[in-house]
C-alpha cells in the first residue's frame, strides 16, 4: 500500500519542486485545451440554426471558421505540446539520472512520470474544459457582436465539445507520456546527470545553408511582390509561405553564426566585456537558438498577417457592401449573345430593351406595395474580344472588355454624360493589350458557315471599326462588382464607353458571344431594413415574371438582392474572420511567450556558471548586468526585426487576397498592417521586460549564492 502511495507523492514532489517549468506547461495545457473547447463548442451550439435562419450564408461561414480553428488548433497544439515537453525534460535530466543512480528501475522511474503526466491531464485538461466552459459565452457573444447578430442568452454546456476536446488532449498527453518513457529508457544515467552540462562545439557557418536560405528568401519575396491578381495570390500564398519559412531557418542558422564571427574577429568591438560575453555566448548555443529564433519569426510573422489581414476586412466592410449592393435593392438580368441560329429562336435572340425592363421592375414593386424613392440603371457588355495580333498572320488576342454605355459611366462617376457619336468611344486599359485598343480596332464576326475551322482566320470576317477620343475612369470596382470578378488590382482591367445601347447589342449581336448585363439599382428611404426584405420577399412570392409580354425582351437570368441581406453576409464573412484571426493570435501569442520564456530561463541557468566566472575574473556587477541586457536585446529583438521585413513583403500578396472580398481600399489595408505592427512591438516589448527579468534573477542569484 505505502509502495502505491509512494510515487503518486513523489511525482506530485517532483511537479512541486521544479514548478518554474511546471507551471507554465500546465497553464499552456489548460490554455490550448480551453481554446479548443470554444472552437469545438462555438462548432456544436444549436445557436447555428437560429443564426442560419436569419442570414444566407451567415452561418455557413461560422460553421466553415469554426472547423477550420478547430482542425489549426489541433495540429498546432500537437506540434506545441510535444516541442515544449521537450523543454520541459531537458531541464529535469539530472533530476531523473539521480532517481536512476539511488536505486530506482526505469520502471519505477515511468511510474513518477506515469503519475505526473496523470497530474497534468487532470490539472491542465480538467482545467482547460472549465476555464472554456467559463470563457465560452463571453466568446459568443464576442462573435456575435462582430457579425452583427443578437446572442443568445444563458450558459450553455456543449456533451459532444466537452468529449471531444477531452479525448485528443488526453491522447496528445498520453503521446507525450510515451516519448517521455521512450527518451529514458534510451539514456543512461551517467548521460542523464551530466545532461544540462554537456558543452556546445563551435559551429560553423554553412554556406550550403546560407545559399539555400537567400534562394529561398529570395524566390518567397519575389513571388510575394510580383503576384498581381487574387487568383494567383491563391495558388501561390502557401508556396511563397513555405519558401520564407526555409529560409528565415536557414538564416537564422547559418548567417547568423557567420555574422556572429566576423563581429569576434572586429576586435575593437569583440573585446569589451558587454560585448564579449554576448557575443561569445550566442555563439556556442547559437544552434539552439537559431531554432528558438526562428520560431519566434514565423509565430510573430503569423500572428500580424492573420491580425492585420482580418481587421482589414473588417473595418473595410462598408467600402465591400457599397460595391456589392451600392442601393437598398438591386435587381439584375442578363441576355447571353452565344447562340447559334438552328438551335435558337427569334425570342432568345431579342435582346433586353434596358427602358421596358428598367420600367417592368417599378411596377412589381409597386404591386409589392413600395416605390423606389430613387434609382438609375447600368448596363454593359462582358466579351472576350478576339482580334488579329498585327503582325502575325493566323494569331490572336482576347482580352476581357467591359463595353459600358455613356449613361451608365455617368451614372456612377457623377460626371455629365460625355458626348460620343457613333463609332468613337472612351477608353480605359491598364495592360499589355492597350496598344490593340489606342488608335481604333477591329472586333471580329463570327462566320455563319457550317462545321468551320476556327482556326483558320479565312472564316473570319471584320467589320465595325471604332476610334478612340478620349480616356475614362476605371470603374471596374462600381460596375462589375462581385459578379465578374474583377477589381482595380487586377492586371487586366479593359473599359471601352460607347454611345448607347444600340452599340453594345450591335457588338454582342455580331460576335455571338458575351453577356449583357443590365442592373437597375433603387433606394426605399421610406422603409426599414425588415420592410425591404419583406418588399423583396413579396416580389418573387408573385410567381414567374412575365418580361416578354412587357417588351423587355429576352432576359436569360434575373434576380434581386437587398443590401441588407449583403450586409449581414458580409459581417458574417468578416466578423468570423476577424474573431478566429485575433484567436487564434492570442493562441500563437501565449505559444510564443512561453517559448521565449523557457528559452530565457533555461539559458539563464545554464549562463549562471559562466557569470560566476566571469565575476570571479573580475567583472563588476554593473558590467555583468549591461552584458546580460545586451545578449537579451539581441535574442529578443531581432526575430521581430526580420518578422516586421516578412510582413513588408507580404504587403502586396495580402492585398491581392483581400481583394478576391473586394476590397481594395490598399491606404486601409497599409494602415491596419502598421497597426498591428506597432501594437504587437509595443506587446513584444512588454514580454521581453518579464522575461529579462526572469533571466536576470536566475542569473544574479547564482553570482550572489557564489559570493557567500
Amino acid at each position: 500500500m505505502r509502495k502505491l502511495s509512494f510515487f503518486p507523492k513523489l511525482a506530485a514532489q517532483s511537479i512541486k519542486n521544479n514548478r518554474r517549468f511546471y507551471v507554465p506547461y500546465i497553464l499552456t495545457v489548460i490554455g490550448t485545451t480551453a481554446a479548443f473547447y470554444i472552437l469545438s463548442a462555438l462548432f456544436f451550439d444549436p445557436g447555428r440554426y437560429e443564426l442560419a435562419e436569419n442570414t444566407t450564408n451567415g452561418a455557413a461561414y461560422v460553421q466553415s471558421f469554426m472547423m477550420i480553428g478547430m482542425l489549426f488548433l489541433g495540429i498546432f497544439s500537437f506540434i506545441f505540446l510535444i516541442y515544449t515537453n521537450s523543454f520541459l525534460m531537458k531541464r529535469r535530466q539530472k533530476e531523473i539520472g539521480l532517481y536512476n543512480v539511488l536505486g530506482m528501475g526505469k520502471g519505477n522511474i515511468a511510474a513518477i512520470l506515469f503519475f505526473e503526466a496523470l497530474y497534468v491531464v487532470i490539472l491542465g485538461v480538467g482545467g482547460g474544459l472549465a476555464a472554456g466552459i467559463l470563457l465560452h459565452k463571453l466568446c459568443t457573444l464576442i462573435l456575435y457582436r462582430l457579425i452583427h447578430f443578437p446572442a443568445p442568452f444563458g450558459i450553455s454546456v456543449q456533451p459532444a465539445a466537452v468529449a471531444l476536446t477531452a479525448l485528443i488532449f488526453t491522447c496528445l498527453l498520453a503521446l507525450t507520456l510515451l516519448l517521455n518513457l521512450a527518451r529514458v529508457g534510451r539514456s543512461r544515467p551517467v548521460e542523464l546527470l551530466r545532461g544540462g552540462e554537456v558543452g556546445e562545439k563551435e559551429p560553423k557557418a554553412n554556406w550550403f545553408l546560407t545559399a539555400l536560405g537567400v534562394i529561398s528568401l529570395g524566390l518567397g519575396y519575389f513571388i510575394a511582390v510580383w503576384t498581381k491578381d487574387g487568383a494567383m495570390a491563391v495558388a501561390l500564398y502557401f508556396i511563397a509561405v513555405f519558401l520564407v519559412v526555409i529560409g528565415t531557418y536557414c538564416l537564422f542558422t547559418s548567417v547568423s553564426i557567420a555574422v556572429l564571427k566576423a563581429l569576434r574577429a572586429n576586435k575593437r568591438y569583440y573585446y569589451k566585456a558587454r560585448h564579449f560575453i554576448t557575443v561569445s555566448g550566442m555563439l556556442y548555443r547559437m544552434k539552439r537558438n537559431a531554432a528558438g529564433l526562428a520560431n519566434i519569426c514565423i509565430i510573430s510573422t503569423m500572428v500580424m498577417v492573420m491580425i492585420s489581414g482580418t481587421l482589414s476586412l473588417y473595418v473595410g466592410c462598408d467600402d465591400i457592401v457599397n460595391l456589392s449592393a451600392p442601393t437598398d435593392i438591386v435587381a439584375q438580368g442578363r441576355h447571353y449573345y452565344h447562340y447559334t441560329e438552328s438551335e435558337s429562336t427569334p425570342e432568345e435572340r431579342e435582346p433586353i430593351n434596358p427602358d421596358a425592363l428598367d420600367t417592368y421592375v417599378r411596377e412589381l414593386f409597386a404591386e409589392a406595395g413600395a416605390e423606389p424613392t430613387s434609382g438609375y440603371q447600368v448596363e454593359y457588355l462582358e466579351i472576350s474580344l478576339e482580334m488579329p495580333r498585327e503582325g502575325y498572320d493566323g494569331l490572336w488576342v482576347s482580352p476581357t472588355v467591359y463595353f459600358v454605355t455613356a449613361n451608365t459611366y455617368a451614372a456612377i462617376t457623377g460626371e455629365e454624360a460625355p458626348q460620343l457619336a457613333p463609332g468613337e468611344y472612351l477608353l480605359y486599359s491598364n495592360n499589355q493589350y492597350s496598344d490593340y485598343f489606342t488608335g481604333g480596332f477591329r472586333y471580329l464576326i463570327s462566320s455563319e458557315a457550317n462545321g468551320m475551322d476556327y482556326s483558320d482566320p479565312a472564316n473570319y470576317e471584320f467589320s465595325r471599326e471604332y476610334n478612340v477620343v478620349g480616356e475614362c475612369k476605371n470603374i471596374a470596382n462600381e460596375l462589375i462588382r462581385s459578379q465578374a470578378g474583377v477589381s482595380a488590382g487586377d492586371d487586366a482591367v479593359n473599359i471601352i464607353v460607347v454611345d448607347g445601347t444600340d452599340t453594345l447589342n450591335e457588338i454582342g449581336t455580331d460576335s455571338r458571344h458575351g453577356e449583357y448585363y443590365w442592373e437597375g439599382r433603387y433606394d426605399f428611404a421610406q422603409l426599414s431594413d425588415e420592410e425591404q426584405n419583406a418588399l423583396d420577399e413579396e416580389l418573387w412570392s408573385n410567381g414567374i415574371f412575365d418580361f416578354a409580354a412587357a417588351g423587355c425582351g429576352y432576359v436569360g437570368y434575373f434576380n434581386t438582392t437587398t443590401r441588407v441581406d449583403i450586409e449581414r453576409d458580409t459581417f458574417g464573412l468578416t466578423g468570423g474572420f476577424l474573431f478566429l484571426g485575433i484567436f487564434l493570435g492570442a493562441v500563437f501569442l501565449m505559444a510564443m511567450v512561453l517559448i521565449m520564456y523557457y528559452k530565457q530561463v533555461s539559458e539563464g541557468y545554464e549562463d549562471q556558471r559562466r557569470f560566476v566566472i566571469m565575476r570571479q575574473v573580475g567583472l563588476s556587477e554593473q558590467e555583468t548586468r549591461r552584458a546580460i541586457h545586451s545578449q537579451i536585446l539581441t535574442v529578443f529583438f531581432l526575430p521581430i526585426v526580420v518578422a516586421a521585413v516578412h510582413i513588408a513583403f507580404d504587403f502586396n500578396l495580402v492585398v491581392q487576397l483581400l481583394s478576391l472580398f473586394q476590397l481594395v481600399n490598399v491606404r486601409l489595408t497599409a494602415l491596419c498592417t502598421l497597426g498591428t505592427l506597432g501594437v504587437f512591438c509595443a506587446v513584444y516589448a512588454v514580454i521581453y521586460l518579464i522575461t529579462a527579468r526572469s533571466y536576470s534573477k536566475i542569473v544574479e542569484s547564482g553570482a550572489r549564492v557564489d559570493a557567500q
